[in-house]
């Protein structure tokens, strides 16, 4: 589930925002599997966090652009 920085800013404002929500749901669906001991993928949690964090860096970058 590790997106790529480069494919990422191909994509618009929009279709990150909605990645996103994806993201954001993958995240408490890993979290509640964790704790209720199905989550063999220990390491899917950090990658998805990391891919969250990759979204909000793109999507600024695109903010700062279009305001330059």
């Amino acid at each position: 589930m590790l997106l790529k920085a480069k494919d990422l800013r191909d994509k618009s404002v929009e279709d990150l925002k909605s990645e996103l929500e994806t993201l954001y749901n993958d995240l408490f669906e890993a979290k509640m599997a964790l704790h209720s001991r199905k989550l063999e993928n220990l390491s899917s949690i950090r990658e998805i966090k990391k891919s969250i964090a990759r979204i909000y860096t793109i999507i600024k970058e695109k903010e700062e652009l279009e305001n330059a």
